[in-house]
This record gives structure tokens, sequence and C-alpha cells, in this order.
């Protein structure tokens, strides 16, 4: 339980609400990025640590800026955002979401798999349930746009029930691209073997079962990951619809780590450029290094 005094960070950090004031006070990076045309500017946070902070004691129910827009209309495909593991969309979302959608993206997210007993939190319930949640909001996605498919960007836990979506019967058609960052698709040593699987993994599959040759698969990895580790992990076994992504092979100076991820740049304009087909080298950066 946590009382009014502390809060938990996305891996476990204990850090005081004042703490996590001071360092909104200090460090908060906000810059604006360019807005779509006739749209709106939303706000970007380029600081990880500030965002995992303060996004994580905001309720589950808000939406990054950018993000579940009523109304929203774009050419492209829908972009559906799923957090990791103890986290909230506000904590994972504040780059991404504001980003993409002054870009021109309509993006959605959602807070999936709370606990009883995590308040705002989510990413701690059976991964069956949180895939059966993304169903949920896919089918809403797809009836407020008249689109025939999403484009999924998980981050950690979020790739996994990306994957475990498009096991359920009759969703892979529903799916572009599924773009993973940080994903720990055979497992990772900091947390141990993953049993929730939907289905069971089979020889020479990931653990999140079989790939979908229909389904464009990016998984974006970092050498200086401390959380889904070893980084390899995160490969998804070769096929012609299979990128794997290491930001250093790119970006040699960019120390980022599993936090900081979605809010690395240079990850986030791969993304982009995945989703557009946009052949462009993206600007290399130093990301948070956590």
């Amino acid at each position: 339980m946590r009382d009014n005094h502390d809060m938990i960070s996305p891996f476990g950090v204990r850090l005081s609400v004042c703490t996590a004031a001071l360092a909104a006070a200090l460090g908060a990076a906000v810059v604006s990025a360019p807005p779509a045309a006739a749209g709106p500017e939303y706000p970007v946070v380029t600081d990880a640590g500030v965002a995992s902070v303060t996004g994580d004691m905001q309720p589950a129910e808000m939406s990054p800026p950018g993000a579940n827009v009523k109304g929203c209309r774009s050419e492209k495909t829908p972009v559906v955002l799923l957090h990791g593991t103890a986290q909230n969309q506000m904590s994972a979302w504040q780059y991404l979401a504001p980003t993409m959608a002054n870009r021109g993206f309509c993006v959605y997210s959602l807070t999936y798999g709370q606990a009883s007993w995590s308040a705002q939190i989510g990413g701690l319930a059976p991964r069956e349930k949180s895939a059966k949640q993304v169903a949920a909001l896919v089918d809403r996605v797809l009836a407020s746009s008249g689109a025939q498919q999403v484009d999924l960007v998980g981050f950690s836990q979020g790739s996994a029930v990306a994957q475990l979506f498009t096991q359920l019967p009759g969703r892979a058609a529903q799916v572009r691209h599924l773009i993973g960052m940080g994903p720990s698709n055979r497992g990772t040593s900091t947390v141990g073997s993953i049993a929730d699987r939907l289905p069971a993994r089979a020889p020479g599959e990931n653990d999140w079962g079989p790939l979908h040759s229909s389904i464009q698969y990016l998984m974006v990895m970092t050498r200086h990951d401390e959380i889904a580790t070893p980084y390899r992990h995160g490969f998804l076994p070769k096929a012609p619809n299979v990128r794997n992504v290491v930001v250093q092979d790119h970006c040699p100076n960019d120390t980022v780590g599993h936090v900081g991820l979605p809010y690395d740049s240079w990850v986030g304009a791969t993304v982009m450029n995945t989703l557009t087909g946009n052949t462009a080298k993206p600007r290399c950066t130093v990301g948070f290094p956590l």
C-alpha cells in the first residue's frame, strides 16, 4: 500500500511527491513539436524521468496530450500506444503521443492491466486480461475512425500485450504494424520466466505466440537496457516482415536506457518513419540513461 506521501516509480523506486515536484520544477523539459496542418499543437515532454514520476501520479483515465482526441481524422492509420509494467498512459506517452499527434497521426492510448491494489497504475494484471482490454479499445478506434486496421506501438510489457492481442481470434487482420520498444520476447533475466502466455510458445517462436505474415514487425532495443535483459531477448525470429533494431548500431553515442526509450527522439522518429514509409535517417541524440 502506498501512503499519501510516497509513490512507486515504474520500476520499484520509491520517490517522494516533494522530490517529484522538485524534479518537475528543475528538470522538466517541455517543448513544442511542429503542428499538423489545421490541428492543435500539443505540448511535448522530453524528460523521461520527470514524465515517469509525475505521470504515474495522474488518474488512470487521463490521456497524454494528443491522445484519444474525439473526432480525430487522418489519412494515416490510427496508432494505439501500450505502456509498460507498473505504468499508466501518462507516464509512458507524454513524448510520443503529442509528437505523433502534432505530425498528423490519430493516437489512442489506455491504462490496461490494473490490479485491485494498484490504484492508477497498470501493467500488473494477467496479460490475457490486458490483451482483451486492448481488443475493446481497438474496436472503439476502428468504429470511430472508419479504419480497417491500427498500428500498435508497445513499450516493454506493452509489446508483449500487443502480440498477445494478435493471437486472439480475428485480431491479427486488424493490425498493420506492431512495434515494440525494449521488448522481452524471450523473457528477461531480471524478472524471470513469464508463464501467462496466450497461447503457449511453440518451438522456434517468441514467448508471445506465432508471428503473422500479414503484420510488419519492428523491435527496438538498447544495449544499455537494465530492465529487459539481456537486450538480445527482444529480437524476434528472422523473417521478411521482421526488423530488429539496436539503437547503438545507428547512434553509438546514445546511452538511452529502458525507461528512456519512449522519450528518445531517434526512437520516436524511427517509429514514425516506419509507419509512414519515410526512409530518411533520424538525427541521433543522447537519451535518458536509465
